[in-house]
């Protein structure tokens, strides 16, 4: 006998659908208070957000490149110091400050400024994940669950801004002139909290028809026809894998694996979103967008950046090299490429090898700067000046082919780039120029010293003074760049240039008292106290050499002239630490009207 169910009360089981009237007027309800489109208004506000920041970021941006074209006028030393730098100093003093230790050194967490922005944005997807209730509804016939379906959103609307942020050719870089590697940090972030609000999303949507009928109902609302729970799963999953394999340790220790593999499952990712949205509402929106960017992204690499794609260059010809070992791990690699190749100090290029390894390429930063040149005086080309530190896999193939008897000298590297750069006009900006490299990073402060001192050389520099602080470990590899260094030394002015050169030695332990010794050592040379070594090559700059690490907290305040000093360094990431934390604590100089401005840049690529 068939059951009237037409006026059954909500609570009575058989009451399941819009036939019964309580069950109609309860779906009607819930939906007038949270509305399924309502929900969709989520991933509008989370586009905003990312879009005004880029926004003040481009403006920032913009800023930077007027100033400029404005040198700073050199003031005198007691000139008093404005509120304006003073207060930028207090910013700097908590934006550069990074947790060392342990910890800090695992981790590799950025700054305290970018954490506290990485944080921003984390408190403000967590507060528009939860600030609305109810998060469901009293059923899962009502509608999906509010906090499922504003959350599914969110994490799509994160999808286009994580794509952008992970190319080598990015639109951001070009709006905001931040370098891909910089980007890279809130790419990481944002993808966590994309997988952070799918987890959100996938939870209600679990619970809900288990509150409803237990697993019977779960395995129904899950297979049946267009259930967006079976087309969610196969993204989701992938999505854990994309993050899972990009932790840093997994990401470093197996890079090149990394790479095609996640690739590969992003291009599958974003497919898969395209069938779980169904075209609901504008989901597909963010989709497309996601797809333009990472288009525009590919083309730019492949037929800009990339030189043997490029559309001003014969295609597929690589660009003749030569390859020499320098010490006992570092290979000089000289490229020679078309005068009309153009790149900044600071910058690096991708290199591939098709005599080595066809299939793999990676980052150099360029140790030379362009040559000058006049009307009269016309070149064929430019040398692309890198040195690789040897260590695994293709850098260490590189090194033992300038070993072999195999004819591999010269040969052909492909050239992708160049990126990366300074939004700053250093040699006019400051009056002090600070360098700090622990290993191979010399490669990162050593284009920036060549272009400064040929700007001193030539009378348009405002920095009067450079100073390299290089930490290797073993006395062999002072001699990877000795004949840059000396050219540096011929063309700067006398006292312009200070070197100091320290030496751990393998194994080498050194106690906070002698450390302490070699600082007091440093600060005798500063003050012109010291003697130049003997294998100095020029008797006008100052060059000395130490044994031991150096406590920076204690040797950068001793360096420290000028009203506007600029710090720039490069090596493993405790280095980089320390350079940060001491940079943070000179901010007080600045606060206390010694200096007018101390400004921080360190290169992300380790030695």
């Amino acid at each position: 006998m068939a059951v009237n169910i037409t006026n059954l009360p909500l609570a009575d089981p058989l009451c399941a659908n819009d036939t019964c009237l309580a069950y109609k007027a309860g779906h009607k309800a819930s939906q007038a208070q949270i509305s399924w489109a309502s929900q969709f208004e989520y991933g509008h506000w989370t586009t905003w957000y990312y879009i005004i920041i880029l926004g003040l970021s481009t403006l920032i941006y913009v800023y930077r490149l007027i100033r400029n074209q404005y040198p700073h006028k050199p003031g005198l030393r007691n000139d008093p110091v404005s509120i304006r730098y003073k207060a930028l100093a207090f910013a700097r003093s908590l934006h550069y400050r990074r947790f060392s230790g342990r910890i800090g050194d695992a981790l590799g967490l950025p700054s305290f400024g970018m954490l506290a922005f990485l944080l921003l944005m984390v408190a403000f997807l967590v507060i528009l994940t939860f600030a609305e209730r109810p998060y469901y509804r009293l059923h899962r016939g009502f509608g999906s669950p509010p906090l499922a379906v504003r959350t599914g959103l969110m994490a799509i609307a994160l999808t286009p801004i994580i794509v952008a942020l992970a190319g080598k050719a990015n639109i951001i870089t070009l709006m905001t002139g931040i370098s891909h590697e910089k980007l890279n940090v809130v790419h990481r972030w944002a993808s966590y909290m994309c997988l952070f609000l799918s987890i959100v999303h996938t939870v209600p949507f679990i619970v809900a028809p288990l509150k409803d009928g237990g697993a019977k109902a779960l395995h129904v609302q899950y297979y049946k026809t267009g259930g967006l729970e079976y087309t969610g799963t196969p993204p989701f999953v992938i999505l854990v894998a994309i993050v899972l394999f990009s932790i840093p340790y997994i990401r470093q220790y197996f890079y090149n694996f990394f790479y095609k593999f996640h690739l590969g499952l992003a291009i599958v990712y974003l497919g898969l979103m395209f069938w779980h949205a169904a075209q609901e509402l504008d989901s597909w929106a963010y989709l497309w967008a996601t797809l333009a960017i990472w288009g525009v992204s590919i083309l730019a690499r492949v037929f800009v950046k990339s030189q043997q794609m490029n559309i001003q260059r014969q295609w597929l010809s690589g660009w003749p090299a030569t390859i020499k070992a320098v010490g006992s791990d570092m290979t000089r690699v000289e490229v020679f490429a078309p005068r009309d190749f153009h790149w900044t100090a600071g910058q690096h290029c991708f290199l591939r090898f098709p005599n080595i390894a066809k299939l793999q390429n990676h980052p150099f930063t360029i140790a030379s700067i362009p040559q000058v040149t006049t009307e009269q005086e016309a070149v064929d080309g430019q040398i692309l000046t890198f040195y690789v530190r040897s260590y695994r896999g293709l850098t260490n193939q590189l090194f033992a082919a300038t070993k072999s008897d195999i004819d591999l000298k010269p040969f052909t590297i492909w050239v992708d780039g160049p990126y990366g750069d300074v939004a700053e006009n250093i040699p006019v900006q400051y009056d002090s120029a600070i360098f700090v490299a622990g290993g191979g990073g010399i490669t990162a402060c050593l284009p920036w010293m060549l272009q400064i001192g040929r700007s001193m050389a030539q009378g348009v520099a405002n920095v009067r003074t450079m100073t390299l602080v290089w930490v290797v470990r073993e006395g062999e590899h002072l001699q990877w760049i000795s004949e840059e260094l000396r050219a540096l030394q011929d063309i700067v002015p006398e006292g312009g240039l200070q070197l100091s050169f320290f030496v751990t030695e393998k194994g080498e332990v050194q106690t906070r008292g002698e450390r302490n010794s070699l600082d007091r050592a440093i600060d005798a040379d500063v003050k012109n106290e010291g003697v130049p070594t003997s294998s100095s090559p020029s008797t006008t700059d100052l060059s000395t050499s130490h044994k031991g690490r150096p406590l920076l907290g204690t040797l950068l305040p001793c360096l420290v002239a000028g009203r506007r000093v600029v710090i720039l360094g490069c090596g493993p990431e405790s280095m980089r630490i320390d350079l940060s934390n001491t940079a943070a604590a000179l901010q007080s100089r600045v606060m206390r009207g010694e200096s007018e401005l101390v400004s921080l840049h360190t290169e992300t690529f380790g030695w």
